[in-house]
Formats: structure tokens, sequence, C-alpha cells
């Protein structure tokens, strides 16, 4: 099609409408070599034109329509009034071309004119019109407003008359030929684009294409058609239609459900039915991957059914420590990506062979990555449990048959203590913001009586919101052997 000429998702539009019109109303509207009042032996009543660039997407403007009521009333007054349909386009470009693309349009508009309620066998389609005034416009855009469509009425004489009798022309035309789609299939797909491919008649040129709400238009090459096209999660309904050189409407439809791929999560350790010495470490590392279409919005360690962010690398893998804290500790993995789906792992199971006979095990951790708080643990000798003063063997301010385990320093936590014998002491635990700028949550999971399943009791504290300023924030004061919660922070 030139490039001058009316954008083809006009003609698309038409042929949507056309399509959704009675297939044998094309085949009614009688395509007639001459113009009206030339062979057709007729005498002109009135015209109207409606110029291309006007004619909405569906449906007809207040104007057309008061138009269209004037040709209605005509015709019902007055059986021997028909119509005729013609199409005036400019002369550039292959008269052949122009002719076919013409006599397309006129045909469009016949069917939409029937669904206002015009007769078939009372319209005629004539050949176009080239109009060379097109050149005296002194601007190219003038073509587009001298492309149009111009409707005629008048008497019809002996040819129309004849016209009227039964004839076999319909009973002789050919079987309607195929309009296929081919790709994508039908069915659930995990793909969000795809290639729409189809097969459909050779004299068919144009196809119109609804996809859910959009629709657009594809040209045929040789019969082939395609074009890509995007679907939206859950079912699509394809819809593709177009009109063979008879002007019935071929049409294809295909529903294909988009199911985006959630992500999956493979555990790399601790392994299946792992087993571990909770008298030497009672800290294990959680590694894994995660493969998922969209990145990553969110990683959640979950342990016992209590979960905590984990950091992610870019590929997709993690490394978490975790401390074991009941003779079957239970881990998996969640993560959700920026489509909002969720993928969990296999759950994940480490027994315990010896559990110590800690009287008080406590673990930090926080929400947020980048940031570092430190746990720190007094007496109330004075002693002081941290970082830089991990047990007493490193430092002589810590406290005695006590131990900070693990100081994380990567966001996240956890910081590990424990307390390895029995004795009466008051502890008072306090978290510092060491590092980082934006704010965080932290929480403080207190296990008492570890090693003694029927003793064992779990207090989990928080959140606490933590800042850059808060440096050394009381969490909670615990008085040993009874494990008996004092004060704490609100």
């Amino acid at each position: 099609m030139p490039f001058h000429r009316a954008p083809s998702i006009l003609v698309g539009a038409l042929l949507t409408l056309a399509a959704t019109s009675p297939a044998a109303i094309a085949g009614q509207v009688a395509v007639h070599p001459g113009r009206a009042g030339g062979g057709a032996d007729s005498n002109i009543l009135f015209e109207t034109v409606f110029p291309l660039n006007e004619i909405p997407a569906t449906g007809w403007t207040p104007l057309q329509q008061k138009e269209i009521a004037y040709l209605l009333e005509r015709i019902k007054k007055d059986d021997r009034v028909f119509l005729s349909v013609q199409v005036a386009v400019d002369p550039l470009g292959s008269k052949a071309e122009n002719e076919a693309w013409a006599t397309e349009i006129a045909r469009a508009v016949a069917v939409r004119l029937a669904g206002s309620g015009i007769r078939p066998d009372r319209m005629l389609i004539v050949s176009p019109v080239n109009d060379l005034s097109l050149f005296d416009e002194p601007r190219w855009d003038g073509f587009a407003a001298r492309q149009k469509v111009i409707v005629r009425g008048f008497q019809g004489g002996d040819w129309l008359k004849r016209r009227e009798t039964r004839t076999a022309v319909l009973e002789e035309l050919p079987p309607e030929g195929p309009l296929r789609i081919i790709a994508p299939p039908e069915g659930d797909t995990d793909r969000s684009r795809h290639v729409l491919e189809g097969v459909t008649d050779e004299s068919v040129r144009t196809v119109a294409i609804v996809l859910g709400r959009e629709s657009r238009t594809a040209a045929v090459d040789g019969g082939r058609f395609e074009i890509p096209v995007s679907l939206r999660a859950g079912e699509n309904r394809i819809v593709v239609t177009g009109l063979d050189r008879f002007g019935r409407a071929l049409r294809a439809v295909r529903t294909v459900r988009y199911l985006p791929p959630a992500p999956t999560i493979d555990l790399a350790s601790p392994a299946a039915g792992a087993a571990a010495d909770l008298t030497r470490n009672p800290v294990i590392t959680v590694r894994g991957r995660v493969r998922s279409r969209h990145p990553l919005k969110q990683l959640t360690l979950i342990q016992n059914d209590t979960p905590r962010s984990i950091r992610s690398r870019p590929d997709g893998s993690f490394e978490q420590r975790a401390v074991l804290i009941t003779e079957d500790d239970v881990f998996t993995v969640e993560a959700v990506d920026e489509e909002g789906l969720t993928g969990v792992s296999e759950a994940r199971r480490v027994g315990a062979r010896i559990i110590a006979e800690r009287p008080l095990m406590a673990i930090l951790h926080w929400d947020e990555d980048d940031v570092d708080l430190d746990l720190h643990v007094t007496d109330a000798e004075g002693h002081h449990t941290s970082f830089d003063a991990p047990d007493i063997l490193q430092s002589a301010t810590a406290i005695p048959a006590a131990r900070l385990w693990l100081d994380n320093r990567e966001g996240y936590g956890p910081e590990v203590f424990t307390v390895e014998k029995d004795g009466a002491s008051v502890l008072t635990f306090a978290a510092d913001y060491y590092r980082g700028r934006k704010p965080c949550r932290a929480y403080l999971t207190l296990v008492f009586q570890a090693g003694s399943p029927s003793r064992r009791r779990v207090r989990i504290f928080g959140p606490i919101d933590m800042t850059a300023a808060g440096r050394n924030v009381p969490l909670v004061r615990v008085s040993l052997p009874a494990g008996t919660v004092l004060d704490r922070i609100e």
C-alpha cells in the first residue's frame, strides 16, 4: 500500500467489523465494473461523501449517522432506489493495486452499511475513481482528505431489474478458503513472547488480529502471515479475521494460557538427612541457588517456621549461616520475584547427634542487607562479651563460661551468644548499630535449656527499630538459672 494512503489500521478496523457480520452479506453486494449512471443505466438522485480519515474504527460519527438515516429512509419509500458505493483514491501507484485496495474498502463499508439496516441487495459496488485533482494540493497531507467513500442514490433501470431475478452465480462460488493459526500452539505456555503464524487463502491481502483489548493488522504474503505478540498472564483469546476475493469473512480463533514460571530453588546444604554435633559448634551454613526468569525481590530463610531475610548474589546463589536450636531443625528457602511469583525449596532436616547442655543461647538477626549490628552482653559483675571480647580466652573482660560464637558483618545476621555452664547470673542484652545508613528491624531469640527438650523454652523479642544513631540499644534482661525475663524493651 502506498505510504500516503489511509493507515492500515483503518482497513483492519473495517475488516474486523465485516467479520462480525454474517459472511453472506458481502457476497450479496454486487460488484459492477462501470460507474453508476453509465453501464448501470441509472439516474443519480442524491449523493453523500465520507472522507476515509473521518470514518471511525467502529460505528459512525453522529453526522454520518444522520446521512445513513436519510439513505435508509429513501430506500424504504421507493423500492426503485438503489445505492452505489465507490471509493476515490489518488492516482499514484499501479492501477491494479489501487483498484484492488479501493474495492476492498468499498466492500467493508457496504458491510457496515448493511449492519445499519440497508439491505445488501439494494447496494452496488462500482469501480474506484482516480482523483487527479490531488496533485493540485499544496501539501502531501492533503491527500488524506481527498481519499473518500462516495455513496450515491439512483433509480435502477433495466440492468438492475434483471439483477433482481434469481441466478446461479452464488451457487457457483468456490468453497471458502482456509484461515488457520499455526503458532503459538493451543494450551499452556511458560513464555510471554511468541510469533503468531498462520495460513489463509492467497486472495486475502490483510488479516485483522484481536488479542485481548488490542487489535492490529498483518499483511498476508503468499497465503501466510506472521506477527510478534506478547501474552498476558492467564488466558489469551486470539481472533484472526480476513476477507477473501468474494467478500466472505474468514475467521480463526485460538486460546493460549500463559503461566509465568515461578522461581526454583536448589539447596546444596545442609544435605538431606544431615546430622550435626552441637557440642562443638551450633552454627551451620545453608547454601543454594535460585533460578528465576525475573529479578528477585525477596529471599527468605525459614527455620522451624520462623522466617528471616537473607541475601542472594547476582547469579542467584546464596549462603547464610544459621544456628541449630533443637534436636531436629527444619530449613526451607522461599523466593519472590519482581512479578510476584513465589517459589519454595524442599524442606531439609538437620538432626542433632548431641545437644549441649547450654543454659542459654541468644541469637540476634535483622531484616536489612548492608547493615551490621553487634550483639553486646553484660553481667552484674561488669563483664562484657562482644565482637572484640568473644570469650574469656581472648579477653579477660568477657563473661566467664560464655561465648560469642559468631560475629556476622555481612548483613541480616546472625550473631550467636551462648552460656556454657549453669550458674547464677543476670545478663543484659543490647544491640549496637555498628555500620550502615538505612534503618532496620532487629529480632532477638532466646533459647533456654536447649539440651533438654522437656525443659526447652524459646522466646523471640522484636521487632526492635534500629537506626544509624542507635548505639547500645537495650533489648532484654534475664536471670539465670531460672530463665526469668526481668525486663525488655517495648
